[in-house]
């Protein structure tokens, strides 16, 4: 496989201190390369047509949206195109920085991001709302650690990198399953996953997409299972879930804030597809703590 190739030194990774995390706006095209380190990648906006490439030679495609984190083990290449505004944290790392946490490697998704790849295929993961803004947070504050170096950074980035680390491969939601087919609608997935308190029409989704509304429904529920309309409410539930657990805000106002039209309609649909009503939600969360 031929290919640009990054050693550790070419991406300024110390060799006391193997761990960088950067954030940069990606070219619309970024041409395959692979490198000797372990890579985190994580879409912190936009989209992007993705190609990954195991060592063995298969080629495996798909769609990034907002969200998605994936992982590039030494040895792997990769390459993007048609990037659409899409800004990535690069997490590039010894994996050696990990074998203290033994523990994690029970953890449900371990095996998605940073086992040996033979026959397991290679997969994404996504956060949505409250997990992602989180981690965004604790990649940001990372980032600033390495820049000030002030005595101790380097403890306080590899807790920073656990915690944005941690939810991901512990969460019970699914992995990401957009094909690079789906590519004409990543762009209104994307604007949804950053935007959803926002009143969306369907017209305006499919415009988005540069597709009628017919073939925009029919592509939308091909890729994701899911009405886009229903793919809304379904991001506005788990915001609704990521704030009773972290804010004690009225339900009125999280029904508001989330994009509800009203807090009764917020109500039945939470408790028809939670099976439980907002406060009951709220009062097990806080049990849990």
């Amino acid at each position: 496989m031929s290919g640009e190739f990054f050693s550790a030194a070419s991406v300024n990774i110390a060799t006391g201190f193997p761990l960088k995390i950067v954030r940069d706006a990606q070219n619309p095209l970024v041409p395959m390369h692979s490198h000797e380190f372990t890579e985190i990648a994580f879409v912190a906006c936009g989209c992007a047509c993705h190609t990954h490439i195991s060592r063995d030679g298969v080629i495996y495609q798909e769609g990034l949206v907002q969200g998605d984190l994936f992982s590039v083990l030494p040895g792997e290449y990769h390459a993007y195109e048609q990037c659409r505004s899409m800004v990535l944290y690069n997490i590039y790392f010894d994996a050696a920085i990990l074998d203290d946490f033994i523990s994690l490697h029970s953890l449900p998704n371990w095996k998605i991001l940073l086992h040996e790849r033979t026959d397991l295929e290679m997969k994404k993961l996504h956060l949505s709302g409250g997990q992602l803004s989180r981690a965004v947070e604790c990649l940001d504050r990372a980032i600033r650690e390495a820049h000030l170096r002030q005595d101790g950074f380097e403890t306080v980035m590899i807790a920073l990198f656990l915690e944005f680390l941690i939810p991901a491969i512990r969460s019970p939601r699914p992995e990401s399953t957009l094909g690079v087919e789906s590519f004409g609608i990543l762009e209104s997935i994307s604007l949804m996953e950053d935007k959803p308190e926002k009143k969306f029409t369907l017209k305006q989704l499919a415009s988005i997409s540069h597709m009628s509304i017919p073939s925009y429904t029919k592509k939308f529920r091909t890729a994701t299972g899911l009405s886009p309309m229903a793919y809304l409410q379904h991001i506005r539930l788990l915001k609704v879930c990521d704030m009773l657990t972290m804010t004690d805000a009225p339900v009125q106002n999280i029904a508001e804030e989330c994009g509800f039209c009203s807090p009764n309609y917020m109500i039945k649909l939470f408790h028809r597809e939670i099976g439980v009503t907002p406060e009951q939600f709220r009062k097990r969360q806080l049990s849990r703590k």
